[in-house]
């Protein structure tokens, strides 16, 4: 049976241009074990990946897209699937220094994913200094969120040292046949619209309900606007000021990470009466400041940020795909004081919280249904063609706070130390922070344009500066 991905997810794919990075992943780091030879451990762990493939199903899948993306795309089994495309082995040059494994991981996500190929890579990296190997995994955004990365790919992994045996393989039974070409796709939609004309009375209704109420939605983000000060604690997506961290990412990445005490996180926060998320938020604002200083870049109002938020129902962690939303955060940073900061950006987030988290869900969903995917994959040609992403700011950055898994992780029997996540750039964003708590540490992710964000590693010490006197003011 076909199987369409969902606008939200299509329009990760549709969107995409060569700017773009609409990956998420993580880089991890593995401890020394028993089996040290890097070629006879690169084959235990390509050997582990590819017995459990077939419990993921979309690490065996290609996108199809229709001629003129006339229709959503779908994804259909690759039957020249080969794990050794997507499992692949590099190393360092000797020293195997942080700042070479930084460029190095830098390089890798600055190349996109081949769409004709199931859309994810793990690059295993040797050389480290230390004598640990490093993973490296970048799945497109289309198949998953943050939250159903992290849930769902940890199946790949162990919760002990044994390796455990793979579920066994099944054929579903298909009810019609598939199709694996994009005229195919095309045929097919023809062909249901054919046999059935009531889909498009129906389709037409559906439209112009879902177009009614984000019309809805814009006017009364208008007029809230238009309002000043009537909603001091909910910024406005026309608020966002350009500033030298704002403008379309290029093709070429750059990606740092840093780490703080969990522990440590957990008791500032607590302390506060705040989340690790608003302590995230506060440290990221405390770090921009002072690299917006470095740049000589005077403010005329706040720094804003999109905060993605998971909408899934208790239990529904598992399922791939994008159940997110999102509310913008302001950063607060004209407060001088790293507490009154992080209480001020709390006080917001819990205002906007509860009225952003299903009302802006309802709204991701219903824009890219609306629009189509031909009209959705040609608006994203256009602004990107004429820079438009320049001068159209939602936010001036995203940031992004992931749970991590409650317990550690084996991978072909070494034990996962560290996994700093990355999230995507798209549209105006030059800059994402997304962090995750994973075991004793929580784990920060930069991925920045590498032009724009030259200076990014000038921001993660900022960042673990900023983290670390939160922590001790907070003591």
């Amino acid at each position: 049976m076909t199987k369409f991905l969902d606008p939200l997810d299509s329009a990760f794919i549709l969107l995409e241009t060569p700017g773009t990075s609409m990956n998420i992943g993580a880089v991890i780091e593995l401890e020394v074990g028993e089996v040290t030879d890097p070629r006879e451990r690169f084959e235990l762990i390509e050997r582990s990946i590819a017995t459990r493939v077939h419990e993921i199903p979309v690490l065996t899948q290609r996108v199809v897209r229709a001629p003129f993306d006339m229709t959503w795309p779908i994804l259909v089994e690759d039957e020249k699937f080969d794990i050794n495309r997507h499992v692949v082995r590099a190393a360092l040059p000797t020293p195997g220094s942080p700042a070479q494994f930084d460029a190095f991981v830098s390089e890798f996500l600055s190349r996109p994913l081949s769409p004709q190929r199931p859309l994810w890579q793990l690059l295993v990296i040797e050389g480290l200094e230390d004598g640990h190997a490093a993973l490296v995994m970048k799945v497109h955004h289309a198949l998953a969120d943050g939250v159903s990365f992290a849930e769902t790919f940890a199946n790949l992994f162990d919760i002990s040292p044994d390796v455990r045996v793979p579920e066994p393989r099944w054929e579903a039974e298909e009810e019609e046949p598939t199709v694996t070409t994009s005229l195919g796709l095309l045929r097919q939609a023809f062909g249901r619209v054919r046999r059935r004309p009531r889909l498009l009375v129906e389709n037409v209704a559906t439209w112009g309900s879902r177009f009614y109420e984000i019309v809805r939605a814009v006017v009364t983000v208008i007029s809230v606007h238009g309002r000043r000060n009537a909603t001091p604690d909910q910024p406005s997506i026309f608020e966002a000021r350009r500033t030298s961290l704002t403008g379309a990412s290029d093709i070429e990445k750059s990606f740092h990470r840093t780490r703080v005490p969990l522990a440590d996180v957990k008791r500032a926060a607590k302390a506060q009466g705040v989340s690790v998320t608003d302590f995230v938020m506060a440290t990221t604002s405390g770090a921009l400041k002072r690299l917006l200083d470095d740049r000589g870049d005077v403010l005329k109002k706040d720094l804003i940020a999109f905060v993605p938020i998971n909408v899934r129902g208790e239990g529904d962690t598992a399922n791939l795909g994008n159940q997110i939303s999102g509310m913008l955060v302001a950063l607060h940073i004209d407060v001088a004081d790293p507490l009154e900061r992080l209480r001020a950006i709390s006080s917001d987030s819990v205002k906007t919280l509860g009225e952003q988290r299903l009302h802006r869900a309802k709204i991701f969903q219903d824009v890219p249904r609306v629009l189509g995917p031909t009209l959705l994959s040609f608006g994203g040609k256009v602004l990107s063609a004429f820079g438009l992403f320049d001068h159209l700011p939602m936010a001036n950055l995203l940031i992004s706070s992931v749970a991590g898994p409650p317990i550690p992780l084996w991978l072909s029997g070494y034990r996962v130390t560290s996994a700093a996540p990355f999230g995507p750039l798209l549209g105006s964003f030059s800059l994402n922070i997304t962090v995750l708590g994973f075991e004793e540490n929580l784990e920060f992710g930069l991925l920045g344009c590498a032009d724009r964000m030259s200076d990014l590693s000038v921001l993660r010490d900022y960042l673990f500066e900023e983290a670390k006197a939160l922590i001790s003011a907070s003591s």
